[in-house]
């Protein structure tokens, strides 16, 4: 049987789930604490806010809990406001090869559906490395073709690692689980267009997929069937939606290889993610020469691959602006890389502008040619004195081959939540979330969030 359709890969998935390392599960529990707490500080945000009051007065209820909010809903509304929570930030996960964003996705299927059928922590980890798996390895075949049509990869791509997340956690046989990946893939959608006008849509593409992933996979288990060449059909998802397709990237990670949840990167600062390696290579110039004056500055030059410089849009609104590479940089060149999401009155912040209009984002061949693989970016400060200072980073900070520590992963837990929970209580939360000690199990975790309102 070939190893590059998706009843192969499916079976694969499913035969290998019980042989997962305690390295992915590890990661797991990582990716598990870092989207939530995403999505406590999301829950604030417009796009929270609104997706909760107005999915509130649509979903079923059930037993499903969000974060802050004490009422329970059925497992998908509970999935897409938690998850829209978690991606209204840009401090979600990535994943390089495939341009995606699993977690916000992949980790609230799990915990809505483990909290209905009761599963342990050790079924949840199985399940969350098993979803990121199958997002990545989709992504990973169709991009950066997919995204260069328009598509946004994690709105596309997540809803067939929900649907393989849940499918896995409801104990469906492996014939359910394809036609629950045959059902998705008619509900995959997610168009870029977001980004021109700066509208709320991207938050909802963590979300929607979640939601769609859930229905999908109780519809294939009570009998709905779904075509078992979803993906690599004559009409299936890779010819549909891409132009160049590479499907020797489905084939799951060998014995002994690391699983896609393995190669996922943790974001240290609220920015694209393609703007990291800018961020950390302004900081080894200013580590080398010593503080810059702005004014002192006569151009600032960024040099990327093609998708970033494409992506580049106007940034006249905070979504416009989280995706600007030029104002990502502009902005941390005068204030020092953010956590938090930067507010409307500091997109127009003068100082900021000034530099803006003196920053380019310029395309090198090079780094195009390290892409998707890799997103490195070289920073290069032409100041008015003629000297010029210039750094590359290939491995930004939060990649496997740079991670985060242990004590940096709390922190930002902590930055995330400590207004909500209490700094003290966020911080052991964090640890308890990350080495699995004590309580609450993962199936009550949002549970006990959902009643956490103390403002320190």
């Amino acid at each position: 049987m070939s190893q590059l359709t998706t009843r192969h890969f499916t079976q694969t998935l499913f035969t290998r789930a019980a042989g997962i390392p305690e390295s992915a599960k590890a990661a797991a529990r990582t990716l598990v604490a870092d989207v939530l707490g995403v999505a406590v500080a999301g829950a604030a945000t417009p796009e929270g806010r609104i997706t909760l009051s107005v999915m509130s007065g649509m979903g079923g209820p059930g037993t499903s809990a969000v974060p802050l909010d004490g009422r329970q809903f059925d497992p998908a509304t509970s999935a897409l406001i938690t998850g829209t929570m978690a991606y209204s930030i840009g401090l979600t996960d990535t994943h390089s090869q495939s341009i995606t964003h699993p977690g916000p996705s992949v980790v609230p299927t799990a915990l809505a559906i483990g909290e209905l059928t009761g599963a342990s922590d050790d079924e949840i980890l199985r399940a969350i490395v098993l979803g990121v798996e199958t997002v990545v390895r989709v992504g990973a075949v169709v991009n950066p073709s997919h995204r260069a049509r328009g598509y946004h990869p994690t709105a596309t791509c997540n809803p067939f690692g929900s649907a393989l997340t849940a499918s896995y956690l409801l104990g469906h046989t492996t014939d359910q689980a394809l036609s629950a990946l045959g059902i998705v893939g008619s509900m995959a959608g997610g168009l870029y267009e977001f980004r021109h006008e700066g509208s709320m849509l991207m938050a909802l593409h963590g979300g929607w997929p979640a939601h769609s992933g859930i229905k999908a996979a109780m519809l294939a288990g009570g009998g709905f069937t779904g075509p078992s060449t979803v993906l690599e059909g004559t009409e299936g998802f890779f010819r549909a939606f891409a132009d160049d397709i590479r499907p020797e990237h489905l084939a799951v990670a060998a014995e002994g290889e690391p699983w896609g949840i393995e190669e996922l990167a943790l974001r240290p600062y609220n920015a694209c993610r393609y703007a990291h390696s800018g961020i950390d290579a302004l900081a080894l110039i200013k580590t080398e020469h010593g503080p810059i004056a702005a004014d002192d500055v006569k151009t600032l030059a960024v040099w990327t691959h093609r998708t970033a410089v494409e992506q580049e849009c106007e940034p006249t609104s905070l979504v416009g602006a989280r995706l600007s590479t030029a104002f990502t940089i502009a902005f941390t060149f005068i204030h020092g890389p953010r956590q938090d999401a930067i507010t409307e009155d500091e997109l127009s912040d003068d100082q900021v502008q000034s530099l803006l209009a003196r920053t380019r984002i310029r395309e090198d061949p090079r780094l195009t040619a390290l892409f998707p693989k890799e997103w490195a970016c070289r920073v290069e400060i032409e100041l008015n004195d003629g000297r010029i200072f210039e750094a590359e980073v290939t491995v930004p900070k939060g990649e496997p081959g740079n991670p985060l520590s242990e004590a940096e992963k709390v922190d930002k837990f902590v930055r995330l939540t400590g207004a909500r929970l209490g700094r003290a209580a966020a911080a052991d939360l964090a640890t308890r979330l990350l080495t699995g000690a004590g309580e609450p199990p993962l199936n009550k975790v949002v549970a006990g969030l959902a009643a956490c309102t103390t403002i320190e």
